[in-house]
């Protein structure tokens, strides 16, 4: 697990916090001062809400000190549900291996040609929908490419709904009751054309939809890095640390961008992953390194949400191990009234076993 450098955090940041905080003792305790984490930090989310006129009690910001597992997987370690759960999202370092990085580099590459969903430039629909293409726009390998629905696109996808030890950090903040909603793989050009942006994920519904720092969270994002992003400029995961739960106000006067007060630029290694909530305002700065951002995006929610992709065939659940068929919306009976809120009584056990893959 990756920790913020101190540096990266403006000191301002940390001076404020601890001037404005209601109780400096909770302050030490959660930044955990004169521990190995200590620039792991809570001074952000308080400077983002003096940054932009928040006026939230601090009861609503930090971590409520809840543990315990809600999964068998026990993989978390109380420090990272207490990153996570503070900040909005987990650094995990080195989570694929040099030779898979290459693979899903290559197999990035080679869908580009194939037919898939690409966004939709219709006026007639907002932003955040999709048409079927040919193929991409730009068949340039480091070109512009942003496709959803990955899974029709062979094992190396599949693999990936369930991979290890992502997915299991992934059950021990969500529980077992999740389903995957989301696939989809973006290459980022380096230009002066596009300034990056800042969002929170699932529209404008779930924009205004969050839940306690300290619950289970309605959806969460495993991005995995397959180019590095190491220096400014280069096209970085930005986040706004503690944003999810001290929401930025997204119709005011001033744009949130990713040079905005409070924002950080992730340091990202190819190989690497994030993980973080739907309500993390975050998003991709600009990229002027001379080199495409490539990245995977895995999304996940709690079963009764709605998934944003198309339903799973049957021709790819027969390439799924039992645990993959779930996470795809297979709950091993046809639906019926109260399907998906009322969850399958093997559903723990099913989510919890790793049963061998049939991807061949």
């Amino acid at each position: 697990m990756a920790i913020l450098p101190q540096e990266d955090i403006p000191n301002s940041f940390n001076r404020e916090l601890a001037d404005d905080c209601r109780d400096p003792g909770q302050f030490k305790q959660l930044a955990g001062f004169g521990t190995p984490y200590r620039s792991q930090v809570l001074p952000v989310p308080r400077a983002v809400e003096k940054a932009w006129g928040l006026a939230l009690c601090s009861q609503q910001v930090y971590f409520s000190g809840n543990t315990e597992p809600v999964s068998p997987m026990n993989k978390l370690t109380q420090t990272q549900r207490h990153d996570f759960q503070s900040n909005g999202f987990l650094h995990l370092e080195g989570l694929l291996g040099p030779q898979e990085v290459d693979h899903s580099a290559e197999q990035l590459s080679r869908i580009r040609s194939l037919p898939g969903f690409e966004p939709d430039r219709d006026p007639q629909f907002p932003i955040g929908h999709y048409s079927t293409l040919e193929h991409a726009r730009d068949l340039n390998p480091e070109g512009f490419m942003d496709r959803r629905e990955l899974l029709q696109y062979g094992p190396s996808f599949i693999n990936l709904v369930d991979r290890q030890p992502g997915f299991d950090y992934l059950v021990d903040l969500m529980g077992p009751n999740i389903m995957l909603s989301m696939t989809q793989a973006i290459v980022r050009p380096s230009t002066d054309k596009f300034p990056g942006y800042i969002h929170t994920d699932g529209g404008e519904s779930l924009r205004l939809t969050r839940v306690a720092a300290d619950a289970q969270p309605i959806a969460v994002k495993i991005m995995y890095i397959l180019t590095d992003s190491l220096t400014e400029q280069s096209g970085s995961l930005t986040v706004f640390p503690g944003s999810h739960v001290s929401q930025i106000p997204f119709e005011g006067k001033r744009a949130i961008t990713p040079n905005s007060e409070g924002a950080v630029a992730l340091k990202l290694k190819a190989g690497d992953a994030v993980m973080f909530t739907h309500s993390l305002w975050h998003g991709p700065a600009q990229n002027l390194s001379g080199t495409s951002r490539k990245i995977i995006l895995y999304n996940y929610c709690q079963l009764w949400v709605r998934s944003y992709d198309s339903p799973v065939s049957g021709a790819i659940l027969e390439k799924c191990t039992p645990r993959q068929r779930r996470l795809c919306g297979d709950l091993g009976y046809d639906f019926r009234p109260g399907s998906y809120f009322y969850v399958p009584k093997d559903q723990a056990q099913v989510i919890s076993n790793n049963l061998p893959n049939r991807v061949s």
